[in-house]
This record gives C-alpha cells, structure tokens and sequence, in this order.
C-alpha cells in the first residue's frame, strides 16, 4: 500500500465527518466498501453474512481494516442518529477511466501488453478474482441507493477466473503483442480466491451483472490505446 496512514485516516476518519454531515443535513450516505473485508476467506463464494479472515497487521491491513472500520463507523451512525445509510462491498471492477498508473491487475496488463513488456504476476497464477465491468457496478450502486435496504450488499462479477487466465484473455485480444507472461513472487496476504454471492442483490436490487467479461476488456483495451497515442503525442509537442 503507497500509503498506509493516509489509507487509514481516509477510511476513519473521512468515514466520520461524512457521516457528521449526513447527519446534519439529513442526506442518505452510500458507503463504498470492498470485498477486502472478507480477507484471505475460508468460505467460498463469500455471502455478506461472512466476517471475513483478514490479518490486522498485514501489508494490506490498513485498506481492509480500514473498510471494516467505515462500516462500523456508518452502522453507529445509522443505529444512533437515523442516518439512511446503504453499504456495497464492491468486488474487482474494471473499465475506461482507470487511472494508467494505479496498479491494479486490469490496467498493469493490458498496459503491458499494449507496451510490449512482461506481463507480471505475482504468485503461481491460480489465485482468483471475480472482475465486473464498470457499467455494472454503477447500475447496482444506483439500485442499491434507490431501494429499502440497509444492509451490505456485495457487488460483483460471480464469474471467477485464475489470474493466469485472465492474462491470457488480454493477450488474445490484443493479438499483435509480443509480451510474453513472467511469474513474480507472491505478494503478502493476497487472497488466493475471490468470487462473490450476489443472492442479496439479485433479491433485494433485482441486479445482476450483464456486461460479458471479453467485451469489457475490449472496451477497456480500446480506452488505454487512446491514452498511450495522447500519451505519445504530448510527449512529441513538447
């Protein structure tokens, strides 16, 4: 994590003086959790009734403890003040407008692959993730902000995939790439499975995912091209 302490004030308090406000202006709040809460986790797929396995002084503690921290912070609020609150633990998502630099798995190689260099994963490659295309993810937020219900609420993909193979669905798609797949040591306390139950959302949003895993990345792929020709061209004016 670039900065632990940050991440950790961000998540607490952040999470308060938005609730502080919600409170005095009587605004209904939408947290935006993560699947993270649920750590390295022994049940599989993960409903939100699960508490999670997370090491509390991890590498990645401060982001997962910290959003387990916000949901604490939301439900205070919401049990002692009225505040309306909706909590969505968002599973990994991806699509244009990422940041080209912000390390997740998505944007680290399709850039690769655009660029021609290594593909890097960290670990053996089996580890899972459950990824949805960002048009989902909004479509559930808004359903979830729209309806009655007040409890978390996992939004994600339930299409689960090695990250080895999710590799090779880029690299497909972008058949003119020379980069070729390079396996890293694994990261400290990464997840080895990821995948959602999305029963709450189906029942209680009417939500599903709809946006097949292939044409996001398409989509997403597209997007990066653009960036790295704008990329290029600003470079070259200067």
């Amino acid at each position: 994590m670039f900065n632990a302490i940050k991440t950790i004030k961000t998540n607490t308090i952040g999470t308060i003086n938005m609730m502080g406000l919600a409170k005095r202006v009587g605004a209904r709040v939408l947290l935006a959790s993560t699947s993270e809460v649920y750590g390295d986790p022994a049940e599989h797929p993960q409903r939100e009734s699960y508490w999670g396995n997370v090491n509390p002084i991890g590498p990645r503690s401060c982001y997962d403890e910290g959003k387990r921290v916000a949901e604490s912070i939301v439900y205070a609020y919401s049990k002692q003040e009225q505040v309306a609150v909706r909590v969505a633990r968002i599973f990994n998502t991806f699509g244009p407008r990422m940041h080209m630099n912000d390390g997740r798995v998505v944007s680290n190689f399709i850039l690769q692959a655009l660029q021609n260099e290594p593909i890097t994963i960290y670990g053996d490659g089996k580890q899972t993730r459950s990824f949805q295309y960002v048009d989902d993810l909004v479509a559930g937020l808004i359903s979830l902000m729209n309806s009655n219900y007040s409890l978390p609420v996992n939004i994600g993909n339930p299409d689960e995939r090695p990250i080895a193979e999710f590799a090779q669905a880029i690299l497909q798609l972008i058949p003119e790439s020379r980069s070729e797949i390079v396996l890293k040591p694994a990261v400290e306390d990464d997840p080895r499975r990821r995948q959602p139950d999305i029963t709450t959302a189906k029942a209680q949003l009417g939500w599903q995912p709809k946006v097949p895993l292939h044409e996001g990345i398409q989509k997403t792929i597209e997007y990066f091209r653009g960036e790295l020709q704008r990329q290029f061209l600003d470079e070259n004016e200067h």
